[in-house]
């Protein structure tokens, strides 16, 4: 195994300070994983037992310290977000408002054709769900008629209310 890579000189100094300035104990954790092998080389084993970290992860931020610097210890880039999302929120909001502008007139607004468009967007075929979904979060909601019989009379169906025994 080869000895690890010393850390810069002044960074037990300079983790001192961050540690002051640590705004979560998920920050003062890495903070002082660092410290703690700038100060007296501890093995990871042990840091990782004193931080509550695993070693991997005490290895891994070592690794990264010395390739990034600090700003790995409380910058944590990488979460939250939409990954998974196809559109950007310009893009669904302008093919919201394109769609909107059919549904002022009073025309039915079809989710197939929201959905062509959508699939012409991004290049490739999506699921049914993408675009429910899609529509959901924009406060749209099917809205249809209740269903009546095509051969429904209103006045058979008056004469037979009158003529009916009450309940």
């Amino acid at each position: 195994m080869r000895p690890p890579k010393e850390f810069p000189v002044g960074t037990a100094q300079r983790m001192m300070v961050l540690l002051k300035q640590a705004e979560t104990v998920a920050d003062q954790r890495r903070i002082q994983a660092v410290l703690m092998r700038a100060l007296d080389s501890s093995p990871p084993n042990h840091i990782a037992a004193v931080t509550g970290l695993s070693v991997a992860t005490v290895r891994i931020l070592h690794s990264r310290f010395l390739r990034e610097g600090e700003s790995c210890l409380t910058q944590r880039p990488g979460r939250g977000g939409r990954r998974r999302s196809l559109l950007s929120r310009d893009q669904a909001a302008a093919l919201l408002t394109q769609h909107e502008s059919a549904a002022a007139k009073g025309e039915v607004v079809e989710a197939g054709a929201f959905r062509r468009d959508y699939e012409a967007l991004v290049g490739h075929k999506v699921a049914a769900s993408t675009v429910y979904r899609l529509l959901s979060q924009a406060g749209w909601r099917k809205v249809t008629p209740r269903p009546s019989h095509p051969k429904k009379d209103p006045a058979s169906e008056a004469a037979f209310k009158k003529s009916s025994k009450p309940r």
